[in-house]
């Protein structure tokens, strides 16, 4: 077979002689290699080694180069062509796209082979064809490109023989007939040799790198962009100046379209997203408010969970699995990423998400241009039915902010004319403050604690409950600051609305006398604190009941003002109190739970009882641990307390140690002024003077200000 196919390649004129005498492969390859041909070396290799069989060591006959549009697939498998073109007699180009092109070019293939004749019928001249190359052993490449997906293109390719085979295509599911190898957008360095090489600016580095970053790394983005440069000679960053005011504009000029490519970026994503509406209902207005979210991995259950908030026709289509079926009918057109996202805190938690290429959400929020406040109205909607409303509490809820934050951030960055939608924006920023206040991120949480408060205060009145309940957000987190003399008047005045709206026995008021009275035990006022301790523990056991979650907050705050003032024996009966419910109510892991043990233990090791002491901080640090992290200033306010335990003890040594690992979590997290870290700095000192370094421990008072 081998000797007989040969000749039948020469009787077909497969090969052709050169000025030297020698025979040269046939390509029928219509793309030009670019002479700037960059960055594709790995895909290159990647495509060879699938061919050779060197990952895995089993050889495959067939590899599908898949990727976003414009990303270049088809040039680099010319350029693969090009490269490999003496290992192949005859390397054949065929139109994929549509079923009869795809026809006619392997009907084309036949009629070169000599294996037809240019008047037989398309049917039977084709299953010729498909039979002579299952019988192939030598190689001949066959290229099948724009391919539509696995299932249109398996009838057409080979069964068998030595052909070997190379498709491109936007689709990514190719696992079933071929080895996939997806080819990703230029790194910012590659973009920007390619713009330099392209345009002749080598003196522009920095601009070519700020552009290609800007374009996001898509080749036909590039390609475009030095056109524009070459035809109108702009320096690459007055390009960019120009790109960043009106992108539109820039990516649909046609003027500059690659000649080969035919169309611009913004026509090319367009029409993958209609062709994408065609595939399912959800597909086009599922981007088109992806667009109009942050650049970052979107979680799937936000469209999941609350589809219900989206207006018609997409609340429909994404019920059931049409959530599904439409990021399908997306990435069939390369339009979407689909990803795992795993916790940054906990790797085994994942979430599933999507991402846009940043070009792909330029073109989709033009499509919401004349409805785009409508859209981020619904999306905040849709925000508002997952983001969970306890994130500074429940450290469990932030594997779950994570995901969302950024496009909570995203949708609440400019305000609206409409009050009911500026109220929810002031709502979801009080959320997202809550998460990073939580977290101990306080520079990221102040501002949208502010910004609430003053969309609040704008859009429902300086008196409305809500905007008590933001002014006494913002004084929780600045008193958490150390900023005392700041947090105070917040404070008072979201306690002076409680009393006067909701009256003097409200949950909300207890709150309040709560938030007061802690600001008070901070400033050294616990005369003036124990009062209003007694009136929200009074208010809680009445209207919410002994053995609700608030009360047990109101017993704890309790309990540690009596334990500070020396009233152990009243501080005990308080702690288990409140240690006892949140066992009961929030479980034995919680944060709370935690809180309630370190306190009990507290009260134990100056009556006595150290053995018993330490088990309950060691319990309280692993749960603070396993629930916030180590590096959380709770729990190493946990740590700080059994430091002061060792130290009591006559285990000083140990106690340095564990006290200056809370030290540096409490002044990095709550700045040098905080009672937290003034404690743990106390701490520091007084087991430097147990361990007779004295000069070291003067050091450390003054530095943080603390007697002796």
């Amino acid at each position: 077979m081998a000797l007989e196919l040969r000749q039948a390649h020469a009787d077909a004129g497969v090969e052709r002689p050169s000025p030297n005498g020698k025979r040269l492969p046939v390509s029928n390859v219509p793309i030009r290699v670019p002479a700037h041909f960059k960055g594709r070396d790995d895909a290159l290799a990647a495509i060879e080694a699938a061919f050779k069989g060197d990952e895995g060591g089993i050889a495959v006959a067939i590899t599908a180069l898949h990727g976003l549009r414009g990303v270049g697939k088809s040039t680099l498998a010319a350029a693969y062509a090009e490269r490999c073109r003496s290992g192949y007699p005859l390397t054949w180009w065929i139109r994929a796209q549509t079923e009869s092109t795809l026809r006619a070019d392997l009907v084309a293939l036949g009629i070169r082979l000599r294996w037809v004749h240019a008047d037989d019928k398309e049917d039977p001249a084709l299953a010729a064809v498909m039979e002579r190359l299952r019988q192939e052993n030598e190689g001949i490449l066959l290229v099948f490109d724009n391919a539509i997906d696995a299932d249109a293109l398996k009838p057409y390719l080979p069964r068998g023989g030595a052909v070997r085979v190379l498709i491109t295509s936007n689709a990514h599911a190719w696992r079933g007939v071929a080895s996939p190898v997806q080819i990703r957008v230029w790194p910012r360095d590659i973009g920007a040799d390619f713009l330099i090489a392209r345009t002749g600016r080598m003196a522009e580095r920095t601009q070519a790198e700020a552009l290609s970053q800007a374009l996001g790394g898509l080749p036909l983005a590039h390609e475009q962009v030095a056109a524009y440069c070459e035809r109108l000679d702009i320096s690459l960053g007055a390009y960019l100046k120009r790109f960043e005011a009106t992108p539109a504009q820039f990516l649909n000029d046609a003027r500059h379209a690659p000649a080969e490519y035919g169309l611009t970026v913004a026509k090319t994503f367009a029409l993958a997203i209609d062709e994408a509406a065609k595939l399912h209902p959800a597909a086009e207005p599922l981007i088109v408010h992806a667009a109009l979210l942050a650049p970052d991995p979107i979680p799937l259950f936000l469209f999941a969970e609350a589809h219900e908030k989206f207006d018609e026709p997409l609340r429909s289509a994404l019920a059931g699995d049409g959530l599904d079926e439409a990021v399908a009918a997306l990435r069939a057109l390369a339009l979407v990423d689909r990803e795992t996202v795993a916790d940054e805190r906990d790797g085994s938690l994942t979430t599933e998400a999507i991402r846009l290429h940043r070009l792909v959400r330029e073109v989709a929020a033009r499509r919401a241009d004349k409805s785009g406040d409508r859209v981020r109205d619904v999306l905040a909607g849709a925000l508002a039915a997952v983001y969970p409303d306890d994130a500074c509490d429940n450290p469990a809820s932030w594997p779950r902010c994570a995901p969302l934050t950024p496009h909570l951030l995203a949708i609440c960055g400019r305000e609206m004319t409409d009050a009911a939608a500026n109220a929810q924006y002031a709502d979801l920023l009080g959320r997202a403050g809550e998460y990073f206040h939580g977290r101990a991120a306080y520079s990221a949480a102040r501002p949208l604690f502010e910004r609430a408060l003053a969309i609040r205060e704008s859009a429902l009145g300086p008196e409305h409950p809500d905007t008590a309940l933001n002014l006494n957000n913002l004084a929780w987190l600045l008193k958490d600051q150390g900023d005392l003399a700041g947090a105070r008047p917040h404070c008072e005045r979201a306690l002076a609305i409680r009393e006067k709206v909701l009256g003097s026995e409200h949950p909300d008021t207890a709150i309040g006398f709560n938030t007061l009275a802690a600001l008070l035990q901070d400033q050294g006022d616990l005369a003036g604190a124990r009062p209003l301790y007694e009136r929200a523990l009074a208010i809680c056991e009445k209207v919410l009941g002994p053995e609700h979650a608030d009360t047990a907050i109101s017993l704890n705050n309790l309990a540690t003002l009596v334990y500070t003032q020396g009233d152990l024996a009243r501080a005990r009966p308080l702690f288990e109190s409140a240690l006892a419910i949140r066992e009961k109510v929030l479980g034995p892991e919680h944060s709370d739970t935690a809180s309630s043990l370190s306190g009990l233990a507290r009260v134990l090791s100056k009556t006595g009882y150290a053995d018993d002491a330490e088990a309950l901080f060691k319990r309280a640090i692993a749960i603070g641990e396993k629930a916030l992290g180590l590096d959380r200033p709770l729990t190493q306010r946990f740590c700080s307390h059994h430091a002061r335990l060792l130290l009591d003890i006559g285990r000083a040594a140990e106690a340095l140690y564990v006290a200056q690992e809370a030290l540096a979590v409490h002044e990095k997290a709550c700045g040098p002024n905080h009672p937290w870290t003034k404690d743990s700095a106390r701490i520091v000192a007084d087991a430097l003077e147990a361990l007779n370094r004295d000069d070291e421990a003067a050091a450390r008072r003054e530095r943080h200000g603390i007697e002796h």
